[in-house]
């Protein structure tokens, strides 16, 4: 008898909680395509920043909306050794973007986003230049996150209007 109390008991907080009438503010469908743009980089780039743009930008059929990027890439030694040479670089992805409305040409959001990462220096060249194009993505990476979200929002915000 007191298992039989206690099912029906935890049934009864079941259904009265499953009723209790959460709808999201925003929703996002599967067949949505208002959160997709078409990018573009308007300056010449390293393959690895091209591919990672190509890799985490979500490039749909849907023409409505436009991302024009400018991107520039920046490597810093953060430690110099007595002798000269450099033990540490940073890695730093600038990403100037300007999201445009294709029919109007109207500029919906623009603004700059970054992204860096570190990378110490080995003996091999040939190490050191892998470990270069990987930190160099992982940066790319960092900012077109960043770009996305703020891309994003601007989107849903307009169409909220």
């Amino acid at each position: 008898m007191l298992k039989f109390k206690h099912y029906f008991t935890t049934l009864l907080c079941l259904i009265i909680l499953s009723g209790c009438g959460f709808k999201p503010i925003h929703k996002l469908s599967d067949n949505s395509n208002s959160l997709s743009f078409l990018a573009e980089i308007t300056n010449s780039v390293s393959r690895e920043i091209v591919e990672e743009v190509n890799d985490n930008l979500f490039q749909s059929d849907n023409k409505e909306y436009k991302a024009q990027l400018t991107i520039s890439e920046d490597s810093t030694p953060l430690i110099i050794n007595t002798n000269g040479t450099v033990a540490k670089y940073r890695i730093e992805i600038e990403i100037n973007y300007k999201l445009v409305k294709i029919g109007t040409n109207e500029v919906i959001s623009e603004g700059t986003t970054r992204g860096s990462a570190q990378y110490d220096v080995v003996d091999s060249e040939i190490s050191n230049e892998d470990t270069r194009k990987n930190m160099t993505k992982i940066a790319t990476k960092n900012a077109l996150q960043i770009m996305i979200s703020r891309i994003q929002s601007s989107i849903i915000q307009l169409n909220d209007n």
